[in-house]
């Protein structure tokens, strides 16, 4: 290659960094003004009823958010993960109520608080209430409005209080002609005081999942619409805000979003602003996420653009692409598509569908603040915590500040708050006039033991919290007790902060009672409403470790008053005896300190788990329920070490005859520990012993890779175990872990199930693999087994598929390697070419299997996928373009052969030497039920009887022959009538 082409390559390279980092300025694309229609105040003799009907409201104008499979990060846990919940106590809501019941689908749940009112509005109808709750206009249709508004019902309503002009507005659009209908109270008071309306025309284009944002020169509005030229079409709609406040034609102005990808759906935000002090004109922000799981994005980040209208010549407006805040700026890699962008996604209890997480969407409202020395907006957006597992939900936030007026935005703080396995997602989060902050969220788990049905709680954070974290114990508005019938949710939930105060925070949000939508209203508060409230949040030291006599004790102390406070009276009890000493330092308000006591405390009885009680007893304190605490502290063994994780090797295509064994091992013990002894074993073979040579901290991993490698080069499945061998070891019962893995001789990598092909749900037996992730068009699911019992020779298999098949083109076919090749032939295929017609609908197929069907583990093979595309769906090694491969095991026994024949004809008895005396006692038979082991010498004398149980693939006994003589023995397996004699020699 000659220098030439180099040059030409260093050029091409230049030009491209260049171009990227250019910022793109658009002009508007559309103008339109509109006239106001007077509305008188709304009165009960023209209220016209809400529909009463079930009514699929204006399903989204969106394709799938299209993925590049394998493409994006993190591939593991989403680095901002808060994983536990916040411990800083929090009240209930001091007001919660039902707003509507509906079957509208979705809801589309909006309110806002004014000083005296709250206006809620959902599909599509609204009602009005006072501040305490009381119905002052009953539920009735948006035509009820009047003007602009009469007759229309199209749907997708949003209301919104401008604080800096005391009025409410409610929108919703027509499509007679397309447009947007709003209306602006003439007043304070949306009941009685009338409305101003206007219908602002968009131009031939329905402006889907609208949402409307406060600014000082304008009404902004966002949509959905024109996914694939959302660079060059309307999409950003400005009203001239000026003017609907006193009721005078208006202007109407709608930009592109120049540079942005989109990849189907989308949903960007304006920043709402809110609060005493209006922003300056212009420079209005625009904001939207970008995954790089997306063609065309290269690292995750948040967008922002600036709008700027001239009201007096609208062509010279302009839409700026003004930041790119990534990985530089702050912005932790996030997975904001699930499912590989399809909207069925997130798994509730009962017989519901599941839900869709409401992905790619800015969730309502942005919401912009203005303090001494700063701006603030928050924000948020659902995420999968971890792609590589099964979805899981959680809320993506942040805090973004501004330094001056003129100044670039950048990332105070972010998070992403998935404290458990639950599934958190239509967040709306709001900063107060303290910088307190508030996120109202929906929780919902599948789980069998723990079911959540869709239900409505709030968290938050204190200003002089640790960044990045929800410090505030969830709290619960309201628990659903029924699925949600459909997958459509929301398409939003809205939370706003009371104007009249600054501080008090108002969630609307729905949930379930059998068909009906529920929306829920609270209101709640972080900011204190006492002077005087000291307790204690933590307990932080000493934490479970090998503990001695004398221990200090650590508390965080939090003030939850308004006040500072000093010379704190603080104390703890422990076994029966009370220590009490005085924090002198000074707590502000809504902040919190550690505080150790001077006297030391007795740990020291290894093993022992001690309860520690501590309180606080600030004098006059106004609130004692957050005084004390309890916290068990564990005295750990100094010695407990284990395996945790087999990490290597995994199923892949023609395993070699040397691979290495590499484990995660695990320090559970109180001291830090070196030189483990560590084993690993391939099936039942001998054990290979080697020595862990580097240290583990207490409750540290580490991964260790054996010196010596293991054969898997025959076609099949292995059993893989390995342990640890500390002298001394506390617990044993965590000391070892066992896997699966396959050596096959091909392994279909490479299909596309972004649009929801192949198997999403697979139950036969024992096993039940539900929410199954879209990859890379495989899986390994050869460590879920199940007994086929032959004897029976009658099994049920139920499968699902995401995809919504229009004809007979979703289909599966199944094998079993009844010979353990590690191929499937067709002669092994169990189901071929079975029709898979509606998404998240489960199908069950009963089978059987021919009657000398080998017993023991064999490996089983599912493919599904879209045979109207490339790639043969009954090849078991073809890469279909649209499907999945799935690999599991099955266990074959026969519950008509009696115990005879099991271990007289179909058992071998082995006797592994494992040198120093130690031997192996195996029996590889697929029957179950406990057996005896006896040992003998040649003498006839019993050395040794004792149960031994089936582990999985036979029955084992490790044997310690170092007491023993030099000589013959004899071991046996069985019951008392029947078993297997093997002869074996002590050197």
């Amino acid at each position: 290659m000659n220098k030439n082409f180099y040059l030409l390559l260093l050029f091409c390279f230049y030009f491209q960094i260049n171009s990227f980092a250019q910022k793109d300025i658009a002009k508007p694309v559309f103008r339109d003004s509109a006239q106001a229609i007077f509305s008188s105040s709304i009165s009960e003799s023209r209220l016209v009823p809400p529909k009463d009907e079930h009514k699929l409201y204006n399903p989204r104008n969106r394709g799938i958010n299209k993925v590049i499979p394998g493409k994006g990060y993190p591939k593991g846990i989403d680095p901002a993960l808060q994983s536990k919940k916040g411990a800083v106590p929090s009240r209930l809501p001091s007001l919660s109520f039902d707003g509507v019941t509906t079957r509208s689908t979705p809801s589309d749940p909006t309110g806002v608080a004014g000083l005296n009112h709250y206006l809620n509005a959902w599909n599509s109808a609204f009602s009005i209430y006072d501040k305490e709750g009381n119905i002052l206009m009953q539920p009735a249709s948006l035509a009820s409005i009047g003007g602009e508004f009469e007759g229309e019902t199209l749907g997708d309503p949003i209301v919104v209080y401008d604080q800096f002009a005391d009025r409410f507005l409610i929108s919703q659009f027509s499509d007679t002609p397309d447009s947007f209908l709003i209306a602006v109270s003439k007043g304070p008071d949306p009941v009685n005081d009338g409305w101003y309306t206007y219908r602002f025309s968009t131009n031939d284009v329905l402006p889907d999942y609208p949402k409307i944002s406060v600014w000082s020169d304008g009404y902004y509005i966002t949509t959905n619409k024109s996914s694939n030229t959302a660079d060059e079409s309307q999409v950003i709609y400005v009203m001239e805000r000026d003017k609907m406040l006193v009721g005078e034609t208006a202007q109407f102005v709608s930009f592109p979003l120049p540079g942005i990808e989109t990849n189907g759906f989308y949903s960007p935000a304006g920043f709402n602003a809110m609060g005493d002090n209006m922003p300056p004109r212009g420079n209005a922000p625009i904001i939207y996420l970008q995954d790089d799981a997306w063609a065309g994005v290269p690292e995750d980040h948040l967008k922002i653009w600036l709008v700027n209208v001239d009201w007096e010549d609208l062509s010279n407006s302009t839409i700026e692409e003004s930041q790119e805040l990534g990985s530089a700026s702050g912005v932790s890699p996030f997975t904001a598509t699930f499912d590989g962008g399809s909207f069925s996604n997130l798994a509730q209890p009962g017989n519901g569908p599941d839900i869709d997480a409401l992905q790619a969407t800015m969730m309502y409202m942005t919401q912009y603040r203005r303090f001494v020395d700063h701006n603030s907006v928050v924000m948020n957006f659902v995420v999968d915590v971890d792609p590589t597992q099964a979805e899981h939900a959680g809320i993506r936030w942040y805090e973004l500040r501004q330094y001056n007026d003129s100044g670039e935005w950048s990332v105070y703080q972010e998070g992403t708050y998935a404290p458990d396995k639950s599934d958190r997602f239509s967040g709306s989060i709001g900063i107060d006039d303290q910088g307190n902050i508030g996120l109202g969220f929906t929780i919902l788990d599948d789980s069998p033991a723990t079911p959540i049905f869709p239900s409505i709680r709030y968290t938050g954070r204190y200003s002089g919290d640790q960044l990045g974290i929800m410090t505030l114990e969830e709290q619960s508005i309201v628990e659903g007790n029924s699925p949600n019938p459909s997958t459509r949710y929301g398409d939003y939930a809205h939370l706003t902060v009371d104007p009249l105060d600054g501080l008090t925070f108002w969630h609307n949000a729905e949930y379930f009672e059998g068909n009906n939508r529920i929306n829920r209203i609270a209101k709640f508060k972080l900011a204190p409403d006492v002077t005087a409230d000291v307790g204690i949040t933590e307990i932080s030291a000493p934490i479970d470790a090998s503990l001695g006599e004398n221990e200090r004790i650590t508390v965080t102390l939090r003030n939850f008053g308004a006040n500072s406070q000093s010379d704190i009276p603080v104390s703890y009890t422990l076994n029966g005896q009370t220590v009490t000493e005085i924090f002198s330092d000074r707590i502000e308000g809504s902040s919190s300190k550690e505080f150790t006591f001077s006297e030391t405390a007795d740990f020291s009885e290894t093993g022992r788990r001690y309860e520690v009680f501590a309180r606080t007893s600030l004098e006059g304190d106004q609130n004692s329920e957050n005084d004390t605490i309890t916290r068990f502290i564990r005295n750990l063994p100094p010695k407990d070490v284990g395996v945790t994780d087999i990490n290597a090797p995994v199923t892949r295509e023609n395993l070699g005859n040397s691979e290495r064994i590499t484990v995660t091992i695990e320090n559970f013990g109180g001291e830090e520990q070196s030189n483990i002894p560590i084993w690993f074993q391939k099936g039942n073979n001998n054990r290979i012993e080697e020595i862990y040579p580097g240290s583990i901290p207490v409750g540290e991993k580490a991964v260790f890779s054996f010196q010596q490698t293991t054969d898997l080069s025959g076609n099949g499945r292995y059993r893989i175990s390995s342990g640890t061998a500390l002298e001394d070891d506390f617990d044993p019962t965590n000391d070892t872990e066992q896997i699966s893995v396959a050596s096959l001789n091909c392994i279909p990598e490479g299909s596309n199930c972004s649009f929801g092909d192949g198997i999403s749900y697979f139950q036969l037996g024992d096993i039940l693999n539900e929410r199954i992730p879209c990859s890379d068009g495989y899986n390994d699911y050869i460590g879920f087994s199940t007994n086929l019992d032959r004897a029976q020779n009658n099994y049920t298999l139920t499968v699902q598929t995401f995809f919504d098949a229009d004809e007979e083109e979703e289909k599966f076919s199944m094998w079993i390697d009844l010979d353990d090749n590690g191929s499937f032939e067709s002669d092994e295929r169990i189901f071929t070419d079975i029709p898979l017609l509606n998404p998240s609908t489960s199908y069950s197929y009963d089978f059987s299997l021919p009657e000398d069907a080998p017993l023991g583990q064999h490996l089983l093979r599912i493919r599904a996928g879209d045979t109207s595309y490339d790639g043969d769906l009954n090849s078991p090694c073809s890469v279909m373009e649209y499907g999945t491969t799935h690999d599991y095991s099955v266990n074959i026994i026969d519950s008509d052969l009696d115990i005879e024949d099991f271990i007289l004809n179909e058992a071998e008895l082995l006797v592994l030497d494992e040198n120093n005396d130690q031997y192996r006692v195996v029996l590889e038979t697929s029957y179950n039920e406990p057996l005896r082991i006896t040992v003998h010498n040649v003498l006839g004398q019993k050395m040794l009887e004792n149960k031994v149980e089936n582990s999985q693939d036979g029955y084992v006994y490790d044997l310690d022959m170092s007491y023993a003589a030099r000589g013959v023995y004899l071991v046996r397996i069985g019951t008392r009538k029947v078993g297997k004699v093997k002869r074996f020699i002590v050197k």
